[in-house]
């Protein structure tokens, strides 16, 4: 089987921007661009499955069914759903965790009045590789033998593999509950549908908050986190209706979905101490990232969600 490989480079035109990231091969013969560049990247993570899988998940844009820019997902979200054959994600890239506090692991299935309908489709039934893409038969020999800190070393990363693993178990469990609930196009049930994307989010957010910070998140944390997730969800979905109804414009919407994402990061450091932020959003306490790449939007709002 291949190896799939979650590569990133940043932004340097922009300092308070997240990574880019997108997806190649193992061969590096074929690779995805995730709404962005897909070359220039240095390697992120890597992890074995099926390209053939990936490919269809990716589609022919490349973006894994995430619809809409900055609605239903970035760059972080279409590259996490290509991942899915390799039980991995683009962890560790500058602002993921913020991304995925906002977007949800893979993404947001939809959003006010039926719009930017996101569905994950992770192509169960698919297997195998491109041809491209396959890995070369292994290379064994006896020569050398692993070290007493080798072994140790891959020990604890086969347990941070499992820990994670599960992680994402958990995520798709709280993605496949959710599909009911926020799939309705109906417009009159735009309230009800507002409410079960707060709820989902919400669930999601404290899923990740569990992984991220354990046994240092006590009750009280957990609530007060909770909140401001929920706040924030109810303030995004304010500014997509308004940008959907034609109340405001592209270069709007991005400005206020940018200042959104700080004030939740605010909010949350408020919330925490400066090593529980750190380990939630991967960030010092006080240092902030946004969202929406420029370079990207420039081309991917020239539409309005539908």
């Amino acid at each position: 089987m291949g190896d799939l490989v979650a590569k990133r480079y940043p932004a340097n035109l922009f300092a308070n921007l997240a990574d880019h990231t997108y997806v190649e091969c193992g061969t590096g013969a074929c690779g995805w661009s995730c709404w962005g560049g897909k070359t220039g990247g240095t390697e992120l993570r890597r992890g074995s499955g099926s390209t053939l899988r990936a490919d269809r998940i990716a589609g022919s844009d490349e973006r894994a069914g995430i619809t809409c820019y900055l609605v239903n997902g970035v760059c972080h979200q279409a590259a996490n759903r290509i991942l899915l054959p390799a039980s991995i994600t683009v962890m560790g890239a500058r602002g993921y965790d913020v991304s995925e506090a906002m977007f949800g692991t893979y993404g947001r299935p939809g959003s006010v009045l039926g719009l930017c309908r996101a569905p994950f489709d992770q192509q169960p039934g698919v297997s195998g590789d491109l041809p491209q893409c396959a890995a070369p038969a292994p290379v064994t020999t006896k020569r050398f033998a692993r070290s007493r800190s080798l072994r140790a070393t891959s020990s604890r990363a086969r347990a941070e593999a499992t820990r994670e693993r599960r992680y994402l178990a958990g995520v798709l469990e709280i993605y496949r509950k959710a599909r009911p609930r926020v799939s309705s196009r109906h417009s009159a049930r735009r309230f009800a549908a507002g409410q079960n994307m707060e709820a989902f989010h919400v669930e999601l957010f404290m899923h990740k908050v569990d992984f991220n910070l354990g046994s240092k998140a006590d009750r009280s944390l957990k609530a007060r986190l909770a909140a401001i997730r929920r706040s924030t969800e109810r303030s995004r979905l304010k500014i997509e209706e308004r940008f959907a109804n034609g109340e405001m414009s592209a270069s709007e919407f991005v400005k206020e979905f940018d200042h959104e994402t700080i004030v939740f990061q605010l909010a949350a450091a408020g919330a925490m101490k400066s090593t529980e932020y750190q380990k939630l959003f991967g960030l010092k306490r006080g240092e902030t990232v946004v969202l929406a790449d420029p370079r990207i939007v420039k081309r991917a709002l020239r539409r309005r969600p539908g």
